[in-house]
Parts: structure tokens; C-alpha cells; sequence
């Protein structure tokens, strides 16, 4: 052996876990790259409204674009006027900044797994980069931004660091980020729960740290607002110029056109959705027919079916606050996944990809409670499932209703370990 391999081994192994994270992090944007040709139906969207920004001349026409962009808000307007602006194919570059997104997220995951499992030293780092990995090379992840184009990975991203920064008693820094993560996507709202949880269990901070999230909210339009009084491309401009690419993105382009302003967007996605299930595993699923072409009543029944989720996550909070008056922060990790679970899954009109979030906790969990891998699997190849059809690839036909009581029982299995976590400590760690 050279004296040249002697150092180079010896430096592998000192630094193995700083190569994994090298290798992980090459191997999963290469992978990605070979992904970014795929087009979807929701990239196309994306790419309509990055030619109209590029029509009303980028940044400098914000104003006339937030007229024309349906389902997305004043933040996501911002960056697809800015990427105008990169020389670079739009659907690559739509997918590189995603890309960018995931390997935040999965620094968020490592880090905080990291930091609950509180030795600071070398098995925990060797944790943190590992979930990192997983994160990262997750397929839910890699298919969501590399193959659908979509930008969960941006408000997760944030919400995961929120939660950092939160078990830090970092309350302003952790709002903030959740302040971001909602005003880029209403779909935070699945945390907010669990934020409420943790405002009653650990009475150390104010309630006035929750008017963040409309605060950043409102932040995040000025740009927009300030643009549209200086900008001589005007609200009748866009009118006077909108694409015509699609009767359904211009017919979705026109409500939001006649409903200018900060929120409308959040009020639009509220009152969308014409069954009570859609195309994602739901406690709904098992009751047919309940939509609004053949259930009369069907609006009454969506707000009863929302006051129910309501009443149900108002039960499970209160059970968890009695349970116990100290809970470890790999506890509340438990109590987070749980919360925005049992949201998603009974709230009414729930489409794919709103479980993203508790889908990342459960990698989070895997490395904190091995008794969490089994319940993670089951939900991770369900829903890679569910995705793996919105890309393209062909799946053998399965029915939401099978679909939704395989998360029924992931639901039960979490509910339990939620419930065990304390009396199972000799089970912490993988």
C-alpha cells in the first residue's frame, strides 16, 4: 500500500460522514438532472405564467401578472417574475430552483434530527447526515420537484426549519419562517395545529407571534403593490394581454382577475374542490358519491365535514395535553406528525401532495424511534404510489377507497406511538 492510500483511507474515515453527505448530495441532483425533461400538465402552468411574465417584461410588470397567475400568491409571482430574467429553459430552470428547495429541506431534516438527539457528538452527527440522505433521496421528494415540477419543497423547507428554530426557543426566527412557508403556500396551515399545541404545552411565549403569518404575508405583496403604482403596465394591461393557453388556466386566470388583492388567492383554494375527496387518501373516501354534482346538500355537508375535523384535532390536542405535562422534543415530533395527519386526512377536498409535510416528519421520526420504520414505509410507498401516477409512469389501478384505509391503519399505528413514546425510550434511535 502507497503512503498516498494510507492518508486517503485515513481521511475517509474520519471524514466518512462529511463524503456520504458529498456523494448524497452529487448523486441526487445527477439523478434529478435526468428528470427535469419530464413535462406535466402542473409544470405547464408554471411555464404560462413565466412566458407572461416575461411578456409584461419581469419584475418591472409584477403588478399586471398578479392579475393572470391563478392558485399561487404574491411570493411565487416574485420569483417567476425574477426567473425571467435567467437566460435559462424555464422548465429547467422552474426545476433547478426546486432542486435547490430539496437539499434545503434535507439540511432541515439533518439538523434537526441532530439537534433532538442532544449528544453532539460524532453518532449523532453520523444521524443527522444520514437523514439528510434519506431526505433528500427520497422518492417522494425527487418526484415531486425533478418529475412533477412542483414546489412543495419550498414552504416544507421552511416549516421544517421553523420547527428547528422553535425547539430552540427561537420564537421570532421560527414565525418568521412559518410566516414565509404561508405566504408562499396556504398548505402551512396543516402545521398550524401543532403550533397551537406547543403554545398551550410550553407557555413561554406570546400569542402575538402568530400574527407573523399574515404579517409576512402582507410583507411579501408590497413588492407587487409597490410595482403596480410605479409600473405603467397596468391591471388593464394585463386584460388587454393575457395568453390564451387553455379554456381552464384562462377561465381560472379570469376569477382571479375580477378578485384583485393580497388573500384572494386563500379564499379561492377554500372554496374550491367539488367532492368531499379527491384524489388522495381521505376518512371521506369510504362515504360515495358525496359530490356537488349529485349530492344536493353538498356545501352544508363540507363545512359540517370541516367543523368535524375541527372537533376531532380540538379532542386529540386536549387528550395530549393531559397525557403528560413534560414531553421530549422527540415526543413532540410525534405530536407534530400526528396533528397534521389527522388534519389532512378529515378535512374535506384534500388533493395529492398535502401530506408533504407529514411525510418529511415521518423521516425525521425513523431516526428518532426505530418502532416509527414500519408506519413510515407503508406510508411512503403509498404515496410514491399516488405520485408515480401523476408523472407518467404507469400503476396497476388501485382504489382511493383501498388507498385510504392502508393510511387509516398508518393513522392508528401513529396514534399509538404517539401515545407510547414516553414509556418506550429503550426503542429511541436507529
Amino acid at each position: 500500500m502507497l503512503p498516498f492510500d494510507k492518508k486517503l483511507r485515513e481521511y475517509l474515515r474520519k471524514n466518512a460522514e462529511m463524503v456520504f453527505i458529498l456523494l448524497v448530495t452529487v448523486g441526487g441532483v445527477v439523478g434529478r438532472f435526468f428528470l427535469w425533461d419530464i413535462y406535466t400538465g402542473d409544470l405547464g402552468g408554471y411555464l404560462i405564467w413565466y412566458e407572461r411574465a416575461k411578456k409584461y417584461g419581469g419584475l418591472p410588470g409584477i403588478y399586471a401578472l398578479g392579475q393572470k397567475i391563478k392558485g399561487y400568491n404574491a411570493l411565487f409571482q416574485l420569483l417567476t417574475a425574477a426567473l425571467t430574467h435567467i437566460p435559462v429553459d424555464p422548465q429547467y430552470l422552474f426545476k433547478f430552483v426546486w432542486t435547490l428547495f430539496d437539499g434545503l429541506l434535507a439540511w432541515g431534516v439533518g439538523r434537526l434530527v441532530y439537534d433532538i438527539c442532544g449528544t453532539k457528538d460524532r453518532a449523532a452527527f453520523r444521524k443527522g447526515a444520514f437523514a439528510y440522505g434519506l431526505s433528500f433521496l427520497a422518492m417522494n421528494v425527487i418526484f415531486n420537484s425533478a418529475a412533477w415540477g412542483q414546489s412543495d419543497a419550498v414552504y416544507v423547507s421552511l416549516i421544517i426549519w421553523s420547527l428547528v428554530w422553535l425547539f430552540r426557543d427561537k420564537y421570532l426566527k421560527s414565525f418568521v419562517l412559518l410566516g414565509l412557508a404561508f405566504a408562499f403556500k396556504l398548505q402551512t396551515v396543516f402545521i398550524l395545529p401543532f403550533f397551537a399545541f406547543y403554545y398551550v404545552y410550553k407557555k413561554s411565549f406570546s400569542c402575538l407571534y402568530f400574527l407573523t403569518l399574515p404579517g409576512m404575508l402582507i410583507v411579501s405583496a408590497l413588492p407587487r403593490q409597490i410595482v403596480g403604482l410605479l409600473s405603467p403596465i397596468s391591471a388593464q394591461a394585463a386584460e388587454s394581454a393575457a395568453i390564451q393557453s387553455g379554456a381552464d388556466f384562462a377561465a381560472a386566470s379570469e376569477n382571479v382577475a375580477r378578485m384583485p388583492g393580497i388573500i384572494d388567492v386563500y379564499i379561492a383554494q377554500i372554496a374550491s374542490g367539488g367532492k368531499l375527496y379527491m384524489e388522495y387518501p381521505s376518512f371521506w373516501a369510504f362515504f360515495p358519491d358525496l359530490e356537488a354534482d349529485v349530492f344536493t346538500d353538498f356545501y352544508k355537508f363540507r363545512n359540517a365535514a370541516i367543523v368535524f375535523t375541527m372537533m376531532i384535532l380540538i379532542v386529540l390536542v386536549a387528550a395530549l395535553l393531559r397525557r403528560k405535562e413534560k414531553y421530549t422534543d422527540r415526543e413532540l415530533i410525534y405530536v407534530a406528525l400526528l396533528l397534521c395527519l389527522t388534519t389532512v386526512f378529515f378535512l374535506p377536498c384534500m388533493i395529492d401532495r398535502y401530506g408533504y409535510i407529514y411525510e418529511i416528519l415521518a423521516i425525521v421520526l425513523i431516526f428518532l424511534d426505530k418502532r416509527s420504520i414500519v408506519p413510515a414505509a407503508v406510508m411512503h410507498i403509498t404515496m410514491n404510489y399516488q405520485i408515480a401516477g401523476r408523472v407518467g409512469m404507469e400503476t396497476i389501478p388501485v382504489s382511493i377507497q383501498k388507498l385510504s384505509f392502508i393510511m387509516l391503519l398508518v393513522y392508528g399505528m401513529y396514534l399509538y406511538l404517539c401515545f407510547t413514546a414516553g414509556k418506550e425510550e429503550k426503542h429511541a434511535g436507529v
